[in-house]
């Protein structure tokens, strides 16, 4: 069974929901969880505008602004107010709504004295804000709670609950119209509503029959929500507490109080998930039954296969034995063969990349061209081993294709050429193949020649033989011009 308590300036009272009918009660059954509803003095509203700020940086400002406005109390809570803004107010707002109880000392001492689990406590006012956000309703409206000797005041500004009030106001129609009066003037002076505005659409909860006529002079006018049942309502107060049942937006209880009540909830969810997870294993077996029959029947049919399979294989075995070699012998031959056949590199991108070198002078003539596969665990150029300088970029680095080639040839130069030429014509053959990506030069022939010249004492030639050895790479670049010069 629901039950509420209800806290007013007066005192407290229980009340309890038989179907859908509210009674009074002396006291609390101590099986039953309990909603707390506050008409207290000590609530208030207050909407307070914020830097535009997102994540933790938002959360953590909130948070200041509630200590510092309710410093004493855990009794507090906040919202965005996130129409104020339009679409960016959505995704980062920077208008909020404080509300909360200053003094806790009341609701302290009644909490103390619940055994029952709390499902949470909700300031009257946010009650009435959210029965009165109704879209049938204005957007601005007074949403007004009489009591026997109290007033409880709500302004709503689009829809949300700005400020609330709690008059010691005697159960009189005149005495109530001046105090909304005197709320109007407030609002007015803080510009919260316009001053031109003629008149003010007024939510009263209560009998309307004795303030309906004054209502008029004070620029007011009443409202009605929309609601389904056409009954009227004797107590507003007990639509209250159906609406704080729901679990509404404005809880204010610290967790601390609600521990009892949040650990029957969680233990409720662990029951219900286990219950469903037996429920599906349940119908996930017996779903299978069939496709667990199929899989046995597709089981014999794979095992019949396998058996005729084994006695081919049985058949080829004893007539591969006729021919003395093993089966696997063979696809290693075969293996061994296509991979040395697909990594021997081409001749002509190595002719072609030494054309390129030679194609500085049209008069040059290339002799006793030679082309190697160099062995692996062998040195390129053995001829060239005792040469004392050797230059170029290295050996192929660990990951790049291993295979090298070697390259040898002589270059004959028109006897014509002086000391000068012959000397920029092998400076330039030599620093082209030094160039080259991955080449490594044994066997330089300009280097012999400037070492003849040395030897020689004046400029004459050392070297009988213009002679290169150098190694390279087996799969080389393709430069971008040859490869589209190919295509054509």
């Amino acid at each position: 069974m629901i039950q509420v308590l209800y806290l007013t300036p007066g005192g407290s009272q229980w009340w309890r929901r038989d179907g859908k009918r509210w009674y009074p009660d002396t006291r609390s059954r101590e099986s039953d969880r309990v909603w707390v509803v506050t008409d207290l003095a000590e609530e208030s509203l207050a909407e307070s505008k914020l830097p535009r700020l997102f994540g933790r940086d938002r959360a953590a400002m909130v948070q200041r602004q509630l200590n510092g406005r309710y410093p004493d109390s855990p009794y507090r809570g906040s919202f965005p107010n996130s129409g104020a803004d339009g679409i960016l107010g959505t995704l980062a707002p920077t208008r909020f709504v404080f509300f909360g109880i200053d003094s806790a000392e009341r609701l302290n001492h009644e909490l103390d004295e619940i055994r029952n689990p709390l499902v949470g406590v909700w300031p009257i006012s946010m009650l009435i804000g959210a029965l009165a956000a109704h879209r049938s309703l204005p957007p601005d409206l007074f949403a007004v709670l009489p009591g026997p000797e109290s007033l409880r005041i709500v302004f709503l500004k689009n829809r949300v609950p700005i400020l609330t009030r709690l008059t010691l106001t005697p159960d009189r129609p005149q005495a109530q119209v001046d105090e909304i009066v005197r709320t109007i003037r407030h609002l007015e002076n803080t510009q919260a509503i316009p001053r031109d505005r003629k008149t003010f659409p007024l939510f009263y909860l209560g009998d309307i029959g004795g303030i309906e006529p004054l209502l008029a002079a004070a620029r007011l006018f009443l409202v009605e929500p929309y609601r389904r049942d056409t009954n009227p309502i004797p107590d507003w107060r007990h639509a209250l507490f159906d609406l704080a049942v729901r679990s509404p937006k404005g809880q204010i209880a610290p967790v601390a109080r609600r521990v009892t009540y949040l650990s029957e909830r969680v233990k409720q969810l662990a029951r219900n998930l286990s219950i469903l997870t037996i429920f599906a294993g349940v119908f996930a077996a017996s779903s299978n039954l069939l496709a667990i029959y199929r899989m046995l029947e597709q089981h014999a049919t794979i095992t019949e296969k396998i058996e005729n399979l084994d006695q081919e294989i049985d058949l080829l075995n004893a007539q591969i034995g006729r021919y003395g070699v093993s089966p696997d012998a063979v696809r290693k031959a075969v293996t061994l063969a296509l991979a040395e056949l697909d990594t021997v590199p081409q001749l002509e991108p190595h002719l072609k990349l030494l054309a390129r070198g030679l194609a500085i002078d049209a008069n040059l003539r290339m002799r006793e061209f030679q082309w190697r596969l160099v062995p692996s665990g062998t040195e390129a150029c053995p001829t060239a081993a005792t040469v004392a300088a050797v230059s170029g970029t290295g050996e192929p680095q660990a990951g790049s294709d291993l295979r090298r080639i070697e390259i040898s040839f002589e270059l004959g130069i028109p006897e014509s050429y002086g000391p000068r030429d012959r000397a920029l014509v092998l400076r330039s053959i030599s620093a082209y193949l030094e160039g080259l990506e991955g080449a490594k030069v044994w066997q330089d022939a300009n280097k012999e020649h400037a070492r003849g010249s040395l030897r020689g004492g004046s400029i004459v030639s050392g070297a009988t033989k213009l002679a290169w050895c150098f190694s390279l790479p087996g799969v080389i670049p393709v430069v971008e011009g040859e490869e589209k010069g190919s295509r054509t």
